[in-house]
C-alpha cells in the first residue's frame, strides 16, 4: 500500500533554502495559475521573477535562469502560465481542476514537496494539453495507462527528461552545465546563459578539445597531435548523435545537458499539476 507523504510545515523553507519562482509567461496566464501562485507564495522565504512578451520560450527560460544565478536564492521553481500546481488546499485544487485527486495528493504544497526530495532537478507530473495525451516526461508513454488508472503514486523516479512546466532547479544545475560546456555560459554569451538553447554542444566541445590538442605549447613537442584530434572529433561526433538537439524540446535539451553535468532529472509521480487548455488535463 502506498503511504501518503505528509506535507511539510510552512517553516520548512529555511534561510538557506529560499526559492525563487520564475515565470516564463508570454502575455496572459490562466487565472487559476495566478491564484495557485498567490496561494503558494511565502513572502519571507520566496520571491518572483517574470519574463514576458518573448514568443520564443527558450529566450525567456535562459533569461530567468541567468537572473536566478545572479540572485542569492538556492532553488528556482519554473512555472508555466497554463499550470495549476497543488498549493496546500485539497478542496480548492480538486474543485478548480476537476482532477479529483486523493486528498493527500491534492493537498500537497508544491515547492515544499519538491525541495523535500533533496534532488537538484525534479519536476511535477503533468499531462499534455489534449485528450489522451501522456505525462510529460521520458517514460510518460509507458507509464500513461498505469498512472491514469492508479492515480498519484508517492514516489519519485529518475528519468532522462521531465517537462519544464513545473520544475524545480538547484542553482548548481546551471553552474555545472556552464563548467561542462563553457560556450553555453553567461560569460561567453553577454551575461545570459544558453542552457536551454538548441545546439550541438557535444560536437562543439569536441572541436575545442581537438584544437587544443593541435595547438603548439612553447617548450614542448606534441606527439601524434593529428591522431589525437581525430579521435576526439570522432568521439564528439558520436556523443553529438546520441545527444543531438534535433527534434528536441528545450526541456529535453536542458535535462540532457544537466545529466551530462552530473544532475539526474527526476519526476515526482505523487505531485500532479493541472495543465489547462480547453480543459484541465488529464481528461479521462
Amino acid at each position: 500500500m502506498i503511504q501518503p507523504t505528509i506535507p511539510l510545515p510552512p517553516g520548512v523553507l529555511k534561510e538557506n533554502r529560499r526559492c525563487l519562482i520564475a515565470l516564463p509567461w508570454y502575455r496572459t496566464a490562466h487565472p487559476l495559475t495566478s491564484v495557485a501562485l498567490l496561494r503558494m507564495f511565502q513572502r519571507d522565504t520566496m520571491s518572483i521573477i517574470v519574463s514576458y512578451g518573448d514568443a520564443f520560450i527558450v529566450h525567456a527560460r535562459n533569461k530567468l535562469a541567468s537572473k536566478f544565478l545572479a540572485s542569492n536564492f538556492e532553488w528556482m521553481l519554473m512555472l508555466d502560465d497554463d499550470m495549476v500546481p497543488p498549493c496546500g488546499d485539497a478542496k480548492w485544487f480538486n474543485e478548480q481542476t476537476s482532477l479529483n485527486l486523493p486528498e493527500w495528493a491534492a493537498g500537497l504544497g508544491t515547492i515544499e514537496r519538491l525541495i523535500s526530495h533533496g534532488k537538484t532537478l525534479v519536476g511535477a507530473t503533468y499531462f499534455g494539453r489534449s485528450k489522451g495525451a501522456c505525462p510529460v516526461f521520458a517514460e510518460g508513454k509507458v507509464r500513461n495507462a498505469e498512472l491514469l488508472q492508479v492515480g498519484p503514486r508517492n514516489e519519485i523516479i529518475p528519468t532522462k527528461w521531465v517537462g519544464t512546466g513545473c520544475l524545480l532547479f538547484h542553482r548548481t544545475v546551471f553552474e555545472d552545465i556552464e563548467k561542462r560546456f563553457p560556450h553555453l555560459s553567461r560569460e561567453n554569451n553577454g551575461g545570459t546563459g544558453q542552457w536551454f538553447t538548441s545546439s550541438e554542444h557535444d560536437l562543439h566541445f569536441a572541436v575545442e578539445q581537438a584544437i587544443a590538442s593541435l595547438t603548439p605549447v612553447p617548450g614542448s613537442l606534441k606527439m601524434h597531435g593529428e591522431e589525437a584530434a581525430i579521435k576526439i572529433l570522432r568521439e564528439g561526433l558520436h556523443r553529438s548523435s546520441v545527444h543531438s538537439s534535433l527534434g528536441m524540446g528545450e526541456d529535453v535539451q536542458l535535462c540532457v545537458r544537466a545529466a551530462q553535468a552530473g544532475h539526474t532529472p527526476y519526476v515526482d509521480l505523487g505531485l500532479w499539476a493541472g495543465h489547462f487548455g480547453p480543459f484541465c488535463y488529464p481528461v479521462k
